[in-house]
């Protein structure tokens, strides 16, 4: 994995440059994202044997446990969660580098990381406490290790990636079949596969055990998240073109991928035709899943760009004396239209009225919120998530039946409305349940936001 600098000085100075870019995001102060919070709570309960934080069963394991080794170090696991996904940020911008030189050229490798250290959606998430950099970083690991014949150590990181957030699935099963085509072509030998799929279950397995004596099945969790993905989100549906149109919109270069992928298959070469299966095999199920977001796709935009960065090259190359200015001509335009879109994240939750709460009451248990991030700055436990894993008319007749249990109810409405649109008793048993809570409950704090509303129950 080594780079002579001397070499690559151009990809150096400019990796120094972004380094130092990605790093000043730090003055620019941004509320905790609502994922953010859960992997930091569910930290926090892993490390506390279960006496603080918060638990979603359908979450991958990785990231809560970084989150919360900070915490029980006593140190700002935000701050530190922060350093490490812009450290991962840039180890990613260092692989696709690192890929791109392997598999092409050191130009095609540079733009390659160029267009995406300046995508405005990879720039927007650099120090956040998402899992899809930390995913992405792992992934491309495996994918480096894969190119380079070292399967024990690309089932490895896949494996990890796997389990840093789940859809990365997506990224091991092409390289599982590409390496299957190459043993039954007498390219490589069983025990290639032996040792990748070792490797690959070596950080699945004690996950798989762990489900099994929390939930009497291994598999709980992947089947809880397929329910939530095809049930939760409504607000983030968007048709099957949502990605398509998207990132034109975000870097109109990205049209040459689609030359890259001709081109490469064009002229079938092993490890060129991974990168283009692997991106295929990644990108294609985010687009028929309903709810899309542009983050989503950041584990796609590596294999992307060096396809894109491919396709440019290709392209200029048909002009010969005139390929410097066509090249010049394409970077000109994207420094002009993708610059301008570059910012930092400056979220404002508007929920201090709940910060504040959870930092002056004496709460010791019967906690129940609706919104993971009104602990994320605490040490107590949630004793219920109202949210959690759908609000809607079932959720709410179990909440009014262990209603006794609670003492503290700390509810945003926004985090729980509109109901999913099929259960039609859904918002009057809302209605219902809040004039519950008023009846049963003191009203500590009542506020509007819009049109959120801000609630605050103590039992008397």
């Amino acid at each position: 994995m080594k780079l002579q600098i001397k070499e690559h000085k151009l990809f150096f100075v400019f990796f120094i440059v972004i380094a130092i870019v990605y790093l000043s995001s730090f003055f620019v102060q941004h509320d905790i994202w609502w994922d953010s919070s859960v992997y930091l709570g569910m930290g926090k309960f892993l490390y506390s044997s279960g006496d603080v934080g918060l638990w979603e069963a359908s979450r991958p394991i990785v990231q809560p446990l970084i989150l919360g080794f900070f915490w029980k170090l006593g140190f700002d696991a935000v701050l530190l969660g922060k350093i490490i996904v812009v450290l991962f940020s840039l180890g990613i911008i260092f692989l696709t580098y690192l890929i791109a030189v392997d598999l092409f050229d050191k130009k095609i490798a540079f733009i390659a990381s160029l267009l995406l250290s300046l995508s405005s959606t990879f720039f927007l998430f650099v120090n956040i406490l998402h899992t899809e950099i930390p995913s992405t970083f792992f992934a491309l690991l495996g994918f480096y290790f894969f190119i380079k014949k070292r399967y024990n150590f690309s089932g490895s990181f896949l494996g990890i990636a796997f389990m840093t957030r789940f859809f990365q699935i997506f990224a091991f099963i092409p390289l599982f079949l590409l390496l299957t085509y190459l043993i039954m072509k007498k390219k490589e030998s069983i025990n290639s596969m032996v040792m990748f799929l070792i490797f690959f279950l070596i950080p699945v397995i004690p996950y798989l055990v762990l489900n099994y004596f929390l939930y009497n099945n291994p598999f709980y969790p992947f089947l809880l998240q397929a329910f939530m993905t095809t049930h939760t989100g409504g607000n983030f549906y968007q048709p099957f073109y949502f990605y398509f149109i998207n990132l034109v919109k975000e870097n109109i270069l990205s049209l040459f991928s689609l030359l890259g992928l001709i081109f490469i298959f064009k002229k079938p070469n092993f490890k060129k035709i991974s990168i283009a299966v692997v991106f295929l095999s990644v990108f294609v199920p985010y687009n028929l899943i309903a709810h899309k977001e542009m983050r989503l796709l950041i584990p796609t935009l590596p294999f992307l760009y060096i396809l894109t960065s491919y396709g440019i090259f290709y392209f200029a190359n048909l002009f010969k004396k005139k390929k410097v200015l066509i090249l010049s001509l394409l970077l000109i335009v994207f420094l002009l239209f993708n610059i301008p879109k570059l910012k930092f994240e400056e979220y404002e939750d508007n929920l201090d009225v709940f910060y504040d709460y959870v930092e002056s009451a004496k709460i010791d248990n019967g906690l129940w919120i609706s919104n993971p991030a009104f602990i994320a700055y605490s040490d107590l436990k949630s004793d219920e998530l109202i949210y959690y894993p759908l609000y809607d008319s079932g959720k709410i007749n179990e909440l009014t039946g262990k209603i006794g249990n609670a003492k503290h109810v700390l509810i945003n409405t926004c985090d729980l409305l509109p109901c999913p649109p099929k259960d039609n008793l859904c918002n009057q048993k809302n209605d219902d349940f809040l004039a519950m809570l008023e009846e049963r409950f003191d009203l500590f704090s009542y506020e509007g936001k819009g049109q959120c509303e801000h609630y605050i129950f103590e039992s008397g």
